[in-house]
């Protein structure tokens, strides 16, 4: 049985699975794009990130596998395959992602001490301090959202996987019961089987079997039996 029957309530789970995997693709376009104008920007002083190729690769990988699970539900006759191994890239993708923000996160308020210790003490350290977190906790905010967003997504597809793989194993059992009556046995229906029609069968009338009367049978009078003298 599957985990959800609907998709927010007003959607079956397989449309519901091309709209998420259409929300999907519209948030890793996103992220995409900010990480290749970061990137863009940071080469143009000579620095550039090792987590930022690395997030331009898993923001891509997600565009395609998301696009992938549309065109897989819309049009593939067993998509069953494509939609657990589009589970295992997305959690992949999501946890990648989940690795660097923290990593980068760690490496931004290291970096925020060192600055406010430069600026020095004073309303100007508090302010800055006070504008760095906040711009991490958007950050992790927006992360939070779609990482829920990929929790309810994957709820739904694989509702949707779990309602096909149903489907299959009904479909299956049905077919076996038709091919295994009584009681498994090997069988040829009724209308196949070699016979012979009753009125062609070898036989002899009754009226003709070999046989002798009653009346015709030999035997001896009981009178004229042969006895021996002295038996009962």
């Amino acid at each position: 049985m599957a985990i959800l029957q609907s998709c927010c309530g007003c959607l079956d789970v397989k449309t519901g699975s091309k709209v998420i995997a259409s929300i999907l693709i519209v948030i890793s376009l996103a992220g995409l794009g900010y990480t290749a104008y970061g990137t863009t920007v940071a080469s143009a002083v000579g620095v550039v990130s090792p987590t930022n190729v690395i997030l331009l690769s898993v923001y891509s990988l997600s565009v395609s596998n998301h696009t992938l699970l549309i065109i897989t539900i819309a049009k593939a006759k067993k998509p069953r395959p494509m939609i657990s191994a589009w589970g295992v890239v997305t959690w992949i993708c999501t946890l990648a992602v989940l690795g660097i923000y923290s990593f980068t996160t760690v490496q931004a308020v290291a970096l925020m001490s060192v600055i406010a210790s430069s600026i020095g003490s004073g309303l100007n350290q508090d302010a800055f301090k006070a504008g760095y977190v906040a711009g991490i906790a958007i950050v992790w905010t927006i992360f939070g959202i779609i990482f829920m967003l990929t929790v309810y997504g994957t709820l739904v597809v694989m509702s949707h996987y779990q309602n096909l793989r149903d489907a299959a194993m009904g479909q299956g059992q049905q077919q076996v019961a038709m091919g295994n009556l009584a009681g498994n046995q090997p069988y040829m229906p009724v209308g196949n089987q070699p016979y012979m029609p009753v009125g062609n069968q070898p036989y002899m009338p009754v009226g003709n079997q070999p046989y002798m009367p009653v009346g015709n049978q030999p035997y001896m009078p009981v009178g004229n039996q042969p006895y021996m003298p002295g038996q009962v």
